[in-house]
């Protein structure tokens, strides 16, 4: 190997700015095009597996009720 060789790899590892601007573009598209909302995705999840979803959606339900505040006054009553 030499120096022109380490100098070609090294140009790869370090991008010229127009190179890097391409890149961070890419990049920032795909970020974009990933994100989705969070009712998106669990009406997603209702239509590929609809009893799932429910059951996700009662335990979560559920969860709020029992670790909340409300539901720790809701269970003394009771």
């Amino acid at each position: 190997m030499n120096d022109t060789d380490i100098m070609r790899l090294w140009s790869e590892l370090e991008p010229s700015s127009r190179r890097r601007a391409r890149i961070e573009a890419r990049v920032f598209e795909w970020l974009e095009a990933s994100e989705s909302s969070l009712a998106s995705e669990w009406l997603g999840m209702l239509r590929v597996a609809p009893l799932t979803g429910l059951a996700y959606a009662s335990v979560g339900a559920l969860a709020v009720v029992v670790l909340s505040p409300v539901g720790w006054l809701l269970s003394v009553i009771i």
